[in-house]
C-alpha cells in the first residue's frame, strides 16, 4: 500500500508558517489584548487588513477571516460571520489549504452560515490532500468514505491509502480510527454530534 502513495508527497513538510506580515500583525493584536491597549490592537488589525486587501496576502486574509468570526471584546467588535465566510470562500477558490480544511469542516457539521454538505466537504478534503499533502485532510476524507457519509464513495483501497498517509504523518486519532472503525468496521459506526469537537478530542 505504501508504494501507491507518491513518494514526493511523503517527503512534504506539512506545516507552513504564516507570512511575516500576518505573524507580526497577530502578535500586535495578542499583545494589545493582553495589556488592554486598543491602540496596539488597532495597529495589528490595520496591518492585517493591509496585507489582506492591499497586498493580497493569503495568510493575512485567512487570519482576518478568523478575527472577524470571533470579534473583539476589547475593541467592541461583534462577530461578523457573513464577512468571515466571504473571505474564507474566496480563499477556497484560490485553493488556499487552511481555508480548504476549515471550510470542509464547516460543511461537514453545518452551521456558522453554512448548510451541511458532506459531498462538497469530501471534495475539499481530497483537494487539500492531493494538492497540498495535508495529512489531516487525508484522515477526514478516509472517514467520510468509510462511514459512507457520501453514498458510493466507500472504496476500500482508497480508504486504506488515505488513512495510512495520515498515520505515517502522525495525525491525532488516525491510528485509533483505523483499528476501531476500519479494521473492525462491521462492529460500529462513528457518529459524533460534532466532527470539529471530535477532532479536537483526539490524541496520538
Amino acid at each position: 500500500m505504501l508504494k501507491k502513495i507518491p513518494i514526493f508527497i511523503l517527503l512534504l513538510s506539512f506545516y507552513v508558517g504564516a507570512s511575516p506580515l500576518s505573524d507580526g500583525a497577530l502578535r500586535l493584536i495578542q499583545i494589545g489584548s493582553e495589556i488592554g491597549s486598543k491602540d496596539v490592537v488597532l495597529r495589528g488589525q490595520s496591518l492585517l487588513l493591509k496585507g489582506a486587501f492591499d497586498l493580497n496576502d493569503f495568510d493575512a486574509m485567512y487570519e482576518a477571516s478568523k478575527q472577524l468570526r470571533q470579534g473583539n471584546e476589547l475593541m467592541g467588535y461583534a462577530p461578523q460571520e457573513r464577512e468571515a465566510n466571504q473571505i474564507l470562500i474566496k480563499l477556497v477558490r484560490r485553493s488556499y489549504d487552511a481555508a480548504l480544511y476549515e471550510y470542509a469542516l464547516y460543511l461537514l457539521d453545518g452551521g456558522h452560515g453554512f448548510i451541511k454538505n458532506e459531498f462538497l466537504a469530501l471534495n475539499l478534503f481530497e483537494e487539500s490532500f492531493k494538492v497540498h499533502g495535508n495529512a489531516k485532510s487525508a484522515m477526514m476524507a478516509a472517514i467520510i468514505r468509510n462511514e459512507s457519509l457520501v453514498p458510493g464513495t466507500k472504496k476500500l483501497q482508497r480508504i486504506d491509502e488515505l488513512i495510512l498517509f495520515a498515520i505515517l504523518n502522525k495525525v491525532a486519532g488516525a491510528q485509533a480510527y483505523q483499528a476501531t472503525y476500519i479494521e473492525k468496521d462491521y462492529l460500529s459506526d462513528l457518529t459524533p454530534k460534532n466532527w470539529r469537537h471530535w477532532i479536537e478530542s483526539q490524541s496520538l
